[in-house]
């Protein structure tokens, strides 16, 4: 009866298990034959463990577990491998990362509406949010620096000073009605810097830990795609409730009451956050971070810095912005009527962020993501929607404000639907690739150049839908969009698969 020399591989920490390519055949030992043939031998290194089977046979599961479990009762005690960062630090930086965004979009909404309401134009008011995406270029370069440095509870804790800053400085605006327009603008511009500043500290946090907690899953990431999605759909639907809270806090409250609600929201987590680990995010790397490493990521994450560019800028083209102006002044809105509309698309899109991997994509049998360019046919249904969103808006581009039909906002709303919808799957699939793209152990730089990116795509659209919004229309501002979107598309073609070198 002939043998057929089997191997079984197991990792250096017992983890992994494989069967190895069988080797020559030899004929059995009589002797050994006769007793059990699954009695294993090991490596010198004792990562293999080789025994006998029968010839044409596959050795069953349970001789395959049975050599494993000896195996790994044999391994000698090894070096440790490095502790997997706590779960307690995620929902640390979770709880507050939702928190701040709470406020932080109560506060978009409270400025937007309270210079609306002072008859600011459009573009005075996209000027005035400048600094906010601008400050979150830098921010973003140099917070990625300063979490691998010196740990994502730094990040956190100034992130949430600095908006505690912006808001008190706003509190300042309750006597602005005679001040000059140049000194509100002006003022207003550095307050909002701040608020830019602590968003993308925090958010840079928030983003970073969920690569440090997350299983690995043998090379899916599925686990890591999961916790992005959830973390970046709840995320969006309590800015959406921030949206309504913000505009009825204004309403019913005024100015001062609604920035004092929303300092002691801010400070009410800050205690929690002194309690993450010190050295969270910190690289291990010994070589010191130079300014090549800091713009040369590599392929993957630059060519995905480079479409987030695109993807985040068509859609402040014209949204975050001149919507909310829009509907206001088209449909004689209320500020509640306002934020609640914008809530409720808000809410949506996050809804379906945190859905993306298991309700959407898993039934398509498109999960787990291998490659960058899934996201091509997303981009593409994006684009269709714009277009749609485009060509209504073109048609009723005469429309005066306050005339507005229940058509008009009944095939307004059915294309907002469909542009969460696409766009909410499409910004999942990206925030997964970054973290699924960037490196354990630089992690905070490398998310921080890629909102870096982000931060300038949405600077580009707040600055230009304020003008194109004033001196042309909101379908001149989808026009536009539409033309970033085709870029970021063709971008998606040149998208890695996950795994592979950055």
């Amino acid at each position: 009866m002939r043998r057929e020399k089997v191997s079984v591989h197991l990792s250096a920490d017992g983890s992994e298990l494989g069967i190895l390519p069988k080797g020559p055949p030899r004929e059995s030992n009589p002797a050994a034959s006769s007793g059990d043939h699954t009695t294993p031998s090991f490596s010198g290194d004792h990562s293999t463990v080789t025994f006998l089977a029968s010839s044409g046979e596959t050795p069953q599961f349970s001789q395959v577990n049975m050599a494993a479990a000896d195996m790994k009762e044999s391994l000698p005690p090894g070096p440790a491998s490095p502790s997997a960062v706590p779960m307690r630090n995620f929902y640390i930086i979770a709880s507050g990362y939702l928190v701040f965004t709470f406020t932080d979009a109560a506060l978009r909404m409270i400025v937007l509406f309270a210079l609306y309401q002072r008859h600011y134009q459009p573009f005075d008011i996209a000027l005035m949010f400048t600094s906010y995406e601008a400050l979150g270029v830098v921010t973003n370069l140099l917070g990625g620096i300063v979490g691998s440095q010196w740990g994502l509870r730094l990040c956190t804790l100034t992130g949430l000073t600095c908006q505690l800053v912006g808001m008190c400085l706003l509190f300042a605006m309750i006597g602005a009605d005679d001040w000059p327009r140049g000194a509100v603008i002006g003022y207003v511009v550095f307050a909002q810097s701040f608020a830019g500043v602590a968003k993308d500290l925090v958010k840079l946090a928030g983003k970073s830990v969920t690569k440090l907690v997350a299983k690995d899953d043998r090379g899916t990431h599925s686990s890591l795609f999961r916790l992005v999605a959830w973390l970046t759909g709840a995320k969006n639907s309590i800015k959406g409730l921030g949206f309504f809270a913000g505009a009825a806090l204004l309403n019913y409250a005024g100015l001062w009451p609604s920035l004092l609600v929303l300092a002691i929201l801010c400070t009410a987590v800050v205690p929690a956050c002194t309690r993450l680990d010190a050295d969270l995010g910190v690289s291990k790397a010994p070589t010191r971070i130079t300014l090549r490493q800091i713009f040369d990521k590599g392929f993957s994450v630059n060519m995905l810095s480079l479409a987030r560019v695109f993807l985040f800028g068509s859609r402040d083209m014209w949204f975050e912005v001149v919507l909310p102006i829009y509907l206001r002044a088209m449909f004689n809105w209320s500020f509640i009527a306002s934020g609640s509309y914008m809530a409720a698309w808000i809410m949506l899109y996050g809804a379906v962020q945190s859905a993306t991997p298991q309700l959407i994509l898993r039934p398509l049998g498109c999960y787990p993501v291998r490659r960058g360019v899934a996201l091509v046919p997303w981009t593409i249904a994006l684009l269709v929607v714009t277009s749609g969103l485009a060509v209504l808006l073109t048609v009723k581009r005469d429309v005066a404000n306050g005339t507005g039909s229940i058509g008009l906002l009944c095939g307004l709303s059915v294309g907002l639907v469909a542009f969460a919808f696409f766009f909410a799957v499409n910004s999942s699939i990206h925030s997964y690739l970054i973290v699924a793209y960037a490196g354990k152990d630089k992690v905070a730089i490398n998310v921080g150049f890629y909102y870096c990116a982000n931060a300038i795509g949405r600077l580009t659209g707040t600055v230009l839908s304020g003008w194109l919004y004033q001196y042309y229309g909101i379908w001149v501002c989808l026009w536009v969009s539409f033309g970033f979107l085709m870029i970021c598309g063709v971008v998606n073609l040149y998208l890695p698969p996950v795994g592979l070198p950055p």
